[in-house]
This record gives C-alpha cells, sequence and structure tokens, in this order.
C-alpha cells in the first residue's frame, strides 16, 4: 500500500523545504523597518490583504516553490484509492482506475497550494520586500537559481547521504573500538 505521506510526496515537501531556503537567505538582510514582526507559532495571522496575497503568489511563482508541488494532489488522490488495498486487495485495478477518474476534481485545488505558501510570505513580508524578491527573482541571476535549484538540491542530498554513510561508517568503527577496549567484541 503507498501511503500519501511516503515516497514522491515525502520527496516533493522536502524539495519545497529546500526551494524556501534560498529565498529566505537572499531576503534575510531587510531593514528592520521594513520587516513585519513574525507572529509566534501558532498564533492567529492577520489576514493579509488582496493586494499582498497577490504580490506574495507572484513570488511563488517566480522563485519556483509553487511548482514543487505539482505532483501533490495525484499523489494524495492515488494514496487515498490505494489505502483500500489493504482490506480489498482485489480492487487494485478499479481503484486505480477510480483515482485516475476522481483526480481532476481535485487538481481544480492546486491554487490551494500557492494560497497556502503565499498566506505564509503575506504575513512576513511587507508590500516593498515581496516586490523586490519578485524583481530578483525575474532578474538573470534569479531566473538562473530558480532552474539550476532542482540539481543543486539533488546534488546536496546526494552528497548529505554519502557523507552520513561515511561519518556512520565512522561511528560504528569508534563504538567497536571502545567496545573492544571493555572486553566485548563486536
Amino acid at each position: 500500500m503507498r501511503h500519501p505521506l511516503s515516497g514522491r510526496f515525502v520527496r516533493q515537501l522536502f524539495l519545497a523545504a529546500a526551494l524556501s531556503v534560498p529565498a529566505a537567505a537572499l531576503l534575510a538582510p531587510v531593514a528592520e523597518a521594513q520587516t513585519r514582526p513574525v507572529p509566534p507559532a501558532g498564533a492567529p495571522v492577520a489576514k493579509p490583504s488582496p493586494a499582498l496575497l497577490q504580490l506574495a503568489r507572484d513570488l511563488v511563482t517566480a522563485n519556483g516553490e509553487a511548482r514543487a508541488f505539482d505532483g501533490v494532489i495525484p499523489n494524495i488522490v492515488d494514496g487515498a484509492a490505494l489505502s483500500f488495498l489493504q482490506t480489498n486487495p482485489d480492487l487494485a485495478k478499479q481503484l486505480r482506475e477510480v483515482a485516475v477518474l476522481v483526480r481532476p476534481e481535485f487538481e481544480k485545488r492546486q491554487a490551494e497550494v500557492i494560497d497556502i505558501l503565499a498566506t505564509s510570505y503575506a504575513a512576513r513580508f511587507t508590500e516593498t520586500e515581496l516586490k523586490e524578491a519578485i524583481a530578483f527573482f525575474r532578474s538573470p541571476t534569479g531566473i538562473k537559481l530558480v532552474q539550476d535549484r532542482p540539481v543543486i538540491v539533488q546534488e546536496a542530498v546526494q552528497g548529505i547521504q554519502a557523507w552520513g554513510a561515511q561519518i556512520n561508517a565512522q561511528a560504528v568503527e569508534r563504538v567497536r573500538a571502545e567496545m573492544k577496549k571493555r572486553g566485548v567484541d563486536l
């Protein structure tokens, strides 16, 4: 059974999170007078104006974050349909067909993801900051960043995985050596 919070869906969430890091890093040195106070986690956030929300939508489109969620809805719908396989394994073919049938109904809701992202930006950035960020992501350097980011993230993930495997191997050897000092052969 494929769960909607596994596989490709999780990779897309990771990619989305990775995509947002450079944007935040690029926008960090903004003058304090322009920065909106960030509400504490869980605190209600004031609803942004339609104009501010539209600027934030423009930003998540320009910075590539909106595209990171392109395959999320099909994965969720497929996961929902296939969740019935555990109790109804003979219905696999029909469940896949039904998932394909109902996908368009849910794909119409893709804009909701953009609105969720945009609302977060609109709550934390001023109109001026959003315009500056959009200008950057529409510049040649910003366009290059958006285009190259998936490859950069993929390379970074592979490098981090290799690094982690190396650290793990070294840690295993160190633990083995320390245990040997205590008279235990592992």
